[in-house]
């Protein structure tokens, strides 16, 4: 596993940064989609989704 994230700025900086990257994975995609880009990118969701909930409960910590 990568090193822990320990700021605010630094973890919403890290989000910015992977919405940017599944961005331009769906940018990328050509028309049509197959099953293989969709689960690619449903995983993509999941794991920034994963993420969030991970930096929300670190911030519910500190309060």
């Amino acid at each position: 596993m990568g090193q822990a994230l320990q700021g605010k700025e630094e973890q919403f900086s890290y989000i910015k940064n992977r919405v940017s990257m599944l961005n331009d994975v769906v940018q990328s995609v050509e028309t049509p989609v197959d099953q293989e880009e969709l689960e690619q990118v449903e995983h993509m969701i999941q794991s920034l989704n994963r993420k969030v909930i991970r930096f929300q409960e670190d911030r519910e910590e500190e309060a």
